[in-house]
């Protein structure tokens, strides 16, 4: 399955995705506060990307730019039960062109539709406040405080949380 926006083809994870993506997740930048900054060596990598973003076509998609099909991020949905945790990314290159908020709204849609999900959340770093603003374009409500942890480096992490249910998303796409 795939989606178009006006600047994006979002599109399940190829083979030919690796070297980018690799990139994407090898640069602390990008994953400081997402799972994946454990993912530290090319080896590893490559275990996740075959075991995971290859592995579910239904719930991790690339970001491709149409004008340049280059992959520029990801967005996938992490899913228990009847709830998906949102996770995104881009590379450094494409930060602060709207686009996690011009897929967010695809995705939120595919969750709810197609995914059958009855809530969608998302977290963020409290020092990454930008994110938390792409959650609120989506229609998501801010949760507060989720956990709070310390990175090997000793920065405290306070994750805040975004959440919607399937009424609450219903209700603003039909205002």
């Amino acid at each position: 399955m795939q989606f178009e926006t006006e600047r994006l083809l979002i599109r399940p994870i190829q083979a030919s995705d690796h070297d980018a993506l690799q990139a994407m997740i090898l640069d602390p930048r990008v994953v400081a506060y997402l799972r994946y900054r454990t993912l530290e060596t090319p080896a590893a990598f490559d275990d996740a990307f075959k075991t995971h973003f290859m592995a579910d076509s239904t719930t991790t998609f690339g970001l491709e730019r149409k004008r340049d099909h280059q992959l520029i991020g990801f967005y996938e949905f992490h899913v228990d039960a009847q709830t998906g945790e949102l996770t995104y990314a881009l590379s450094p290159a494409a930060w602060g062109h709207g686009y996690v908020a011009e897929a967010g709204q695809k995705m939120m849609t595919y969750g709810f539709e197609n995914l059958g999900l009855t809530r969608i959340e998302a977290h963020y770093a409290s020092v990454n406040p930008r994110s938390g603003r792409v959650m609120a374009k989506l229609g998501m409500r801010d949760e507060g405080e989720l956990q709070t942890f310390t990175l090997p480096t000793g920065e405290l992490v306070h994750v805040m949380a975004y959440g919607l249910n399937k009424n609450e998303w219903l209700r603003v796409k039909s205002a």
